[in-house]
């Protein structure tokens, strides 16, 4: 790779800037797709959370020149293609979404929540996450509407100031931000219907994460500007059931931090509160292996499917041991 004598300035979720470096890069191949002066961002900022899980990403500019992507998650297969009705068989009569795109290459789409329709990002690259909804947004409209603001309250389980803001890849946060938990009986999306979802608003970015594709697979026709759901069970009503009852986040401790490398964050309703645990305590140890990085920690609770014994460490010094 070469440099291209360009750069772009990129924003994370705390909206800290960044210069970075465009490359010149030889021709991407995918499957029998080649694809020619694909312009490659070179950063090492998500190497502290990927793990390697992920040596890089593509972005939705490729649906954009008009490339079709199907992601079956049923048989871990993708399906690449330039070719305009490609899926159309496989897409009739399924779950369809369209798409505005916004920025340029961000698609939205609408989701119907219990208390309002709502235009939000499809975010696939949001792993493992479901349906989330920004703080600010929710508080202008019920500040607007009481109605709208009474169908919100009936809505909201948990409200708590504690938690950090979302974690930006170049810009942490270190303030607290309003937070509300809504349980909502039924969230509809183009056709599909998600029962018992938790939705959360300690986030500054509305989106639909991948957690879809748990039960689905995906057509993405770039064509036709469409989201197209493909339920593995055939079913139009699905159960998400996705209450978070521990209550914890974990964020990575500045560099200089000497006191550890992992921290958390603690909702004062959660299991983990009521163990004890307080924000800003310190990961010691998991299951007896200590905690000397976030990638040994995300190695650990991801293989470990039994109860768990932590123990974690306060700023002054006091452990805790706890099980879950």
């Amino acid at each position: 790779m070469t440099s291209s004598g360009d750069s772009i300035t990129l924003y994370d979720v705390q909206n800290v800037s960044k210069k970075t470096v465009i490359m010149k890069i030889p021709p991407i191949k995918m499957g029998d797709v080649v694809i020619e002066n694909y312009p490659m961002m070179i950063s090492s900022s998500l190497s502290d959370y990927v793990c390697d899980r992920i040596d890089g990403a593509f972005g939705y500019d490729l649906v954009v020149r008009g490339l079709s992507f199907k992601f079956d998650t049923k048989d871990s297969l993708m399906i690449v293609t330039d070719r305009k009705g490609f899926f159309s068989k496989e897409e009739r009569r399924q779950p369809t979404l369209k798409y505005k795109w916004y920025h340029k290459s961000r698609p939205h789409v609408w989701v119907q929540f219990p208390f309002h329709r709502i235009k939000i990002l499809f975010d696939s690259g949001a792993i493992g996450g479901g349906f989330d909804l920004r703080e600010d947004i929710m508080q202008i409209w019920a500040d607007s509407d009481p109605e709208l603001r009474q169908k919100m309250d009936e809505h909201t389980v948990r409200k708590d100031t504690t938690v950090f803001s979302s974690v930006g890849f170049w810009g942490r946060p270190t303030d607290t931000v309003p937070y509300r938990v809504f349980h909502c009986p039924e969230v509809e999306m183009g056709g599909i219907t998600f029962t018992d979802v938790w939705v959360s608003t300690d986030n500054r970015t509305g989106k639909v994460g991948s957690s879809i594709l748990e039960h689905n697979s995906l057509i993405l026709d770039g064509c036709k500007r469409r989201l197209v759901l493909l339920p593995h069970d055939g079913k139009r009503v699905q159960h998400v059931g996705n209450e978070d009852t521990i209550g914890v986040k974990t964020l990575l401790a500045d560099k200089s931090d000497t006191l550890g490398v992992l921290k958390v964050v603690v909702r004062k309703d959660g299991e983990a509160y009521k163990k004890g645990i307080r924000s800003g305590d310190y990961v010691e140890s998991v299951n007896g292996v200590t905690i000397t990085d976030y990638c040994t920690y995300l190695n650990i609770i991801s293989a470990v499917t039994k109860v768990k014994h932590r123990v974690f460490r306060s700023p002054e010094g006091t452990r805790k041991e706890v099980e879950w």
